[in-house]
């Protein structure tokens, strides 16, 4: 029997795009890992998607941001204010993040709610901001980030959680890249996503791509996330599984 330090659940708390397409709540994911509880990305809405899949938003003591986008970091005001009035919370929190993640979040909290003091809380706000290629521990967990192709501006990263034999991996956003083959190595879950079904442009991976280099990964189980208008119309059609707002996962 596994114990609690091998229980590995994901919510997927959101798995949309920037304009919710299909109505999906920003990317977040919340994961539960027995003893540890944390949130991977927090975008613009997910505090509302976090309360409509019964989240217990107290629990998280740590959240973990790939890149600086509004809809993949833009809901932690929204998170901090909720902690602070309604949750009543007193236990530290983490945020981690690529350069820049401290500064940033203080400036969006400030522009979406002018007086906010981070010392008056109530909670201490601890961050943290990685390197590429730098393996940190918290929490009892590995975490390594790696860049990828996005815009330069919000430091885009894929991230790779480990914990014993257990692996979280999910890309960020990005466009084609190496990188993801060392993301996703032997992942027991690898989060992808896949904005576009055809090439289009820039900055985001598409499906046809994927597909073209499926044998090449070696990850256990491949969800696909951040899926926009065509990959949404096509869905029925895919080879490869996808994600969809409030499903679970155990490993």
């Amino acid at each position: 029997m596994e114990g609690p330090e091998n229980h590995f659940k994901v919510t997927i708390v959101g798995c949309g795009d920037a304009f919710a397409s299909g109505g999906r709540f920003n990317t977040c994911f919340y994961l539960d890992f027995g003893n540890v509880h944390f949130l991977v990305d927090c975008g613009a809405s997910s505090l509302v998607a976090m309360k409509q899949h019964a989240v217990p938003v107290s629990k998280i003591s740590f959240i973990l941001l790939s890149h600086l986008h509004g809809d993949h970091f833009g809901g932690i005001p929204f998170f901090l204010l909720d902690a602070k009035n309604i949750q009543k919370r007193t236990e530290a929190l983490t945020i981690m993040g690529p350069k820049g993640t401290a500064q940033k979040t203080k400036e969006l909290t400030a522009l979406l709610y002018p007086g906010t003091d981070f010392d008056a809380l109530g909670f201490n706000v601890d961050f943290q901001e990685y390197e590429s290629r730098q393996k940190v521990e918290i929490e009892q967990l590995e975490i390594e980030a790696f860049s990828v192709i996005h815009s330069a501006e919000s430091q885009p990263h894929g991230l790779r959680i480990t914990r014993n034999d257990k692996v979280f991996a999910y890309s960020g956003d990005t466009e084609w890249t190496e990188s993801l083959f060392d993301i996703s190595r032997n992942a027991d879950l690898f989060i992808c996503e896949s904005n576009y079904y055809n090439p289009v442009g820039p900055n985001h991976l598409d499906y046809r791509t994927l597909v073209a280099n499926r044998g090449r990964f070696t990850y256990k189980r491949i969800l696909l996330n951040h899926l926009g208008g065509e990959m949404l119309s096509r869905i029925s059609d895919l080879e490869l599984e996808c994600a969809y707002d409030g499903q679970e996962i155990t490993f």
